[in-house]
C-alpha cells in the first residue's frame, strides 16, 4: 500500500533523511521510532506530499507521490487521513462542526449527510456524549479521540499518525492507543505511526523500525527489536514513556 525507496531529504546543510526505505503492507500497521529530529515527521509529509524529497520514490497504492501532478495528489490525499501531534482541531467550532468542515469543505459531502457521520463517528471514539462541546472544554485524551474521529470520517484507506499520544499520562496513551488498533482492525485500514513512546508502538503495531542516521537501521516485530543490541534501541525498552 505504501512504498518508498531511498528517500532523501535535507534542509539547507543538514541531511535528515539518508536513503530511507520502507514498504508497508495494505492492513498494516507500521511505527517508526526514533528520537526528536531524526526525520519521523518529514517522512510523513514525504509521503502525503507536503515536502517534496530531494530524490527518491514514493507510492501509494500505485500512485506515485513524489512525481504526480495535482489531480493524482488530490487522488493520494483523499485516501489518507492524518493526525498531527497537536490534534489541530479549530478552537472556534464545536466538535461536530470540526469534523462537519472536512467533509463540506475538502470532501464535498452535504451538510446533513456531514453532521449524520460526524455524529456517527464521535460516538464510535467514545465522544457521544460531547458532540456539540468546544475544544477548549475537552480534556488531552478527548482532544484525541476527536482529533482520530475527524481522520476517520472521510473513510481512509491509510491513517498517519505524527506522535499521536503526546503529553497524555500513561493511562490515557494506553487507551489512545487500544482506540488506535481497535479502529484499524474494524475498518481494515493501513497505517504508519511515528512516535518514541513504545508502549504506544506496541499496542498499535505490527511491525516497527527504529530511524538512525536518516534511515530504518533496524525493523521487525516488537519481540524482534528487543533483542537487538544497541544502545539507542535498548533505550527506548528500558525508558518506556
Amino acid at each position: 500500500m505504501i512504498e518508498i525507496e531511498n528517500l532523501y531529504k535535507a534542509f539547507g546543510s543538514q541531511r535528515v533523511l539518508n536513503g530511507l526505505s520502507l514498504n508497508v503492507k495494505k492492513g498494516e500497521t507500521f511505527s517508526i521510532l526514533g528520537k526528536s529530529g531524526t526525520g519521523k515527521s518529514v517522512t510523513l509529509k514525504c509521503i502525503v506530499g507536503l515536502l517534496i524529497p530531494d530524490a527518491g520514490d514514493i507510492s501509494v497504492d500505485s500512485m506515485r507521490v513524489d512525481v504526480g501532478d495535482r489531480k493524482s495528489l488530490f487522488r493520494i490525499r483523499q485516501m489518507i487521513g492524518f493526525l498531527f501531534q497537536s490534534g489541530a482541531l479549530y478552537d472556534s467550532m464545536s466538535v461536530r462542526e470540526n469534523l462537519v468542515f472536512n467533509l463540506t469543505r475538502h470532501h464535498r459531502v452535504k451538510h446533513t449527510e456531514a453532521r449524520d457521520k460526524a455524529a456517527h463517528y464521535l460516538t464510535l471514539v467514545g465522544l457521544g456524549n460531547f458532540i456539540d462541546r468546544m475544544p477548549s472544554e475537552l480534556s488531552g485524551g478527548m482532544r484525541k479521540r476527536a482529533a482520530l474521529a475527524r481522520a476517520l470520517v472521510i473513510e481512509p484507506q491509510i491513517l498517519l499518525y505524527d506522535e499521536p499520544t503526546t503529553g497524555l499520562d500513561p493511562i490515557t496513551s494506553a487507551e489512545i492507543s487500544d482506540l488506535v488498533r481497535e479502529m484499524h482492525s474494524k475498518f481494515s485500514i493501513t497505517g504508519i505511526v511515528v512516535t518514541h513512546d513504545i508502549l504506544c508502538a506496541g499496542i498499535v503495531s505490527d511491525r516497527a523500525g527504529v530511524l538512525k542516521d536518516g534511515v530504518l537501521k533496524y525493523t521487525g516485530t516488537l519481540n524482534e527489536l528487543a533483542g537487538i543490541e544497541d544502545e539507542e534501541v535498548k533505550g527506548f525498552f528500558r525508558n518506556p514513556l
